[in-house]
């Protein structure tokens, strides 16, 4: 009887668990394309969250972004550093809106596995606009604690990659363009 008061009050301690992910991390190879696409110029405004996300994960509790953002300010806020360090921000040029179509992610995929699914719909001040999707998989782990925490550090590289699939769809250019 004592382990299982034991075990109960252990799952009751970790069920209010918050996951951060760490701040998001500038790719070198996303600034390498940035800086080689000329005719880009401009900022991500805001992007609106999915009307449906789960954040919680397991019975361990929500994964969120550090510095009290959102997923959707996360994601634009990486989008905007990237531009930064490719020295292609700018509030004077095109300015990209959208739409988080789809946000989920799993910590056990396969047993050990788990991704992030995220697809987006932007738009430019330029009435370009692109749809883009990524799926990010990374090794999780087979307890709650382990696999949570570790699709909460998976949301910055997952982030990256979806940046890295935008930048590299063939309308983007178009997208981030003054006409």
């Amino acid at each position: 009887m004592k382990n299982v008061v034991i075990a109960l009050s252990m799952l009751t301690l970790t069920a209010c668990s918050t996951m951060q992910p760490p701040r998001y991390s500038v790719s070198v190879d996303n600034v390498q394309t940035l800086k080689s696409l000329t005719e880009v110029k401009g900022e991500f405004v805001s992007l609106n969250e999915p009307a449906k996300f789960s954040s919680n994960c397991r019975l361990m509790g929500p994964i969120e972004p550090a510095d009290g953002l959102s997923i959707s300010q996360f994601i634009t806020k990486a989008f905007n550093d990237e531009l930064k360090m490719a020295d292609k921000y700018s509030k004077d040029e095109v300015k990209v809106t959208g739409d988080i179509t789809k946000i989920e992610f799993s910590s056990i995929s396969g047993v050990t596995s788990g991704y992030w699914d995220i697809s987006l719909n932007l738009k430019s001040t330029n009435g370009k606009s692109l749809a883009v999707n990524n799926k990010y998989s990374f090794k999780s782990g087979f307890d709650a604690i382990t696999a949570c925490n570790a699709t909460a550090d998976a949301l910055s590289p997952a982030v990256q990659d979806l940046i890295k699939a935008t930048l590299s769809h063939p309308e983007f250019t178009d997208l981030m363009k003054h006409s």
